[in-house]
């Protein structure tokens, strides 16, 4: 007999499943005796394939799943085995098969084999499953229109609203400390301004006379206690967005405080998820957080809800993607920061996430999955490019794993998707007309290599443009209707005009290329896109680009097949937070202008003397924080005003409130309560 039928024989033999009557393993055995093999045609139903497999594998997959049907059978505690629905999810009815997935991911993590998990998503694909009904949450829609006297935070989909570190509502302005557990507020009065109150999250108070840095409480990323992370705010309403990090547990906590009152700030109610933080989404005043929650023990799960007593996430409310690479959760919660009678839906995911997309009606949580194959040293660092002076392996290949989540009736997983290549950040997303457009660069023979996919409803690949700007990896993506902006970098600046109208069929119109490179495009106008990034420069002793400062570039993209270079400015010595936050930059659409930080940082030769030749006793360090304000106009780049600080050599943020422009800083070594900084608009 076949071997493959005696690896089935000892697998039922062994197994310790009992089945009832006259379907018991000696039926099953019985039907496999004497069976040759043979080449039967099996159709996957979530791919549309068509795939060749030997009949002992057919059958094996048979007697899986009738050891599976007989294991639920005579266990009352499992009435519903968890099943892979059409998006290829795997589905849960009870906390037992969750557990079950988690000791196996837990003990496959331990040994290194992922060989079972495969086996079993590859080929236990069942029956749809629809899960319980979603209980719906209530989003008002886009937040309603602040005043054009006070920014507001950079958004990526209008309507749908980010949380930062500063927000204004025009009249106060409240900045979160980064070095501890207090948001500062200060009123919005020019050169009169002045720190008017502190909130504590972690006793949830006003702590206005806590001046003093030995009065105040820091805490780095292991320490217990609360630290803010962001803030929202809606209203007379401000949402905190708090890490808690305990001896044994670590979760997040939303806060709802009322402002209306500012000197009697008040705790309204607070909200708590497991996991670290990793981003958040505010539509009407419904409040989206999302955590990545890793346990380490199966009867370790997920909770959500009211911080006295938060519950465990019920299992029909968990799912998992098909080869989750650790056990980490990824939790998302929907809450309404004003009916708190409503209370938190949640929702958890198996298999973790990096970051999130939002628009009003979906967000698509993803992660990045890497396959470094059989790297000879093991690892991303598998081979030394002596030419290039970098590591690579040559065998690594990556992915991204995107999970749909509709919004439009609560929070339901509506679809799942995965895309080659790794993706910039959240502005490599884009959806439109049901179609999700994404940017990555992906790698082929340890070298970068970029593509554009288009994805339909159901996250199946309807359309690509693969491989272009070979040797490069995206810096920064925009989509504009139907147009992508890609910026690209290895030694220059490229930029590609992508055409979308036909989503079936991507196409690179144009591309224009320019030294340094663009971390951040803004359309301007149908006609000119600036971007935010790095100057770079030649090192005379090597044949390499350094970064060496700020700059923007100026496109003309009225003619897609053939873009053009308008204008750029450098800022040697300088950076910016804009440079890899998008948040940093504000528009102030009244002016027609742009508002970033910008602090400059030079090392001069006579503070840092090492015998080199090119010694200057001249040339002394300098270091200064500051803004700058600029606008496009008869396209050229203006510069309104390069302000320099006395104060610091780090402007963290800035915002405008009517005619005058507010820097927040950490004076002295950072452990000093933040401060604010004002100048008039020139």
């Amino acid at each position: 007999m076949n071997n493959d039928f005696d690896f089935i024989k000892d697998k039922i033999e062994n197994s310790g499943v009992k089945a009832p009557g006259d379907m018991d393993e000696s039926f099953v055995l019985g039907a496999i005796s004497d069976t040759q093999p043979k080449v039967v045609p099996i159709k996957n139903k979530r791919k549309g394939l068509v795939v060749a497999v030997s009949a002992a594998a057919a059958v094996l997959v048979l007697t899986i799943a009738l050891s599976v049907m007989f294991k639920a059978m005579s266990d009352n505690k499992n009435k519903l085995q968890a099943l892979t629905d059409e998006n290829g999810l795997i589905r849960y009815q009870t906390r037992d098969e969750v557990k079950a997935a988690v000791k196996s991911v837990l003990k496959e993590q331990k040994k290194g084999d992922d060989l079972a998990i495969a086996f079993g998503r590859e080929y236990m694909a069942a029956d749809e499953y629809s899960a319980a009904a979603d209980s719906g949450v209530s989003t008002n829609g886009a937040a309603a229109s602040a005043s054009s006297s006070h920014s507001e935070t950079y958004k990526q989909v209008e309507g749908v609203d980010e949380a930062d570190i500063i927000k204004t509502d025009g009249r106060y302005i409240y900045c979160v400390d980064k070095y501890g557990d207090e948001i500062t507020v200060f009123s919005a009065e020019g050169d009169a301004s002045r720190k008017v109150a502190q909130i504590n999250v972690n006793d949830g108070t006003d702590a206005a006379t806590r001046d003093e840095p030995d009065e105040r409480v820091y805490y780095d990323y292991y320490s217990n206690g609360m630290r803010v992370s962001e803030i929202y705010l809606r209203g007379d309403r401000l949402i905190a967005l708090c890490d808690r990090i305990d001896a044994d547990s670590r979760n997040v906590y939303a806060q709802v405080y009322d402002i209306s009152d500012i000197p009697n700030i008040t705790l309204l109610d607070t909200m708590t998820q497991s996991g670290d933080y990793i981003s958040s989404r505010m539509i009407g005043d419904t409040l989206y957080t999302v955590s990545t929650y890793y346990t380490f023990d199966e009867d370790d799960l997920p909770v959500c809800g009211d911080t006295a007593e938060p519950e465990e996430i019920r299992a029909d409310c968990i799912c998992s993607i098909a080869r989750p690479v650790d056990s980490s959760f990824m939790v998302v919660s929907a809450y309404d920061t004003v009916d708190f009678a409503s209370q938190t839906e949640s929702r958890a995911v198996f298999g973790g996430a990096t970051d999130i997309y939002c628009n009003l009606n979906n967000l698509y949580a993803y992660t990045t999955e890497w396959d470094y194959g059989d790297a000879p040293q093991g690892g991303f660092f598998g081979v030394f490019n002596g030419s290039e002076g970098s590591f690579y392996n040559e065998n690594a290949t990556v992915t991204t794993d995107i999970l749909k989540i509709d919004l439009t009736d609560g929070l339901s997983f509506s679809a799942f998707g995965k895309v080659d290549g790794q993706v910039n950040s959240q502005y490599s997303f884009d959806e439109s007309d049901g179609n999700l457009r994404v940017a990555t660069t992906s790698y082929a023979d340890g070298r970068d290599t970029n593509n554009l996919f288009v994805l339909d409803g159901d996250l199946n690949v309807i359309g690509s443009v693969t491989d272009f700007a070979k040797n490069e990896s995206i810096k920064a993506v925009r989509y504009v209707d139907d147009t992508a902006y890609v910026i690209t970098y290895e030694q220059t600046d490229p930029l590609f005009i992508i055409d979308l109208s036909s989503p079936a069929s991507p196409e690179i119109l144009g591309e224009v290329k320019i030294t340094g490179f663009s971390t951040m495009l803004v359309p301007v106008d149908e006609n000119t896109v600036l971007g935010l990034g790095y100057h770079t420069e030649e090192e005379d002793y090597t044949d390499m680009e350094v970064q060496e400062g700020f700059k923007l570039a100026l496109f003309d993209v009225s003619d897609k097949t053939a873009p053009k270079v308008l204008d750029s400015v450098s800022f040697v010595d300088c950076y910016s937070e804009v440079m890899y936050e998008p948040k940093a930059l504000v528009y102030n659409p009244d002016r027609n202008d742009y508002i970033v930080p910008l602090n400059y940082m030079h090392y001069g030769t006579a503070d840092y003397n090492y015998g080199d030749a090119g010694y200057d006793p001249n040339d002394v360090s300098e270091f200064y924080g500051g803004m700058l304000n600029f606008k496009v106009e008869d396209g050229r780049i203006v510069v309104n005003e390069h302000y320099r600080s006395d104060n610091t050599d780090n402007i963290e943020r800035c915002i405008y409130v009517g005619d005058n422009i507010y820097m927040t800083y950490h004076d002295g070594s950072g452990i000093s309560p933040i401060a604010l900084e004002t100048t008039q608009y020139k």
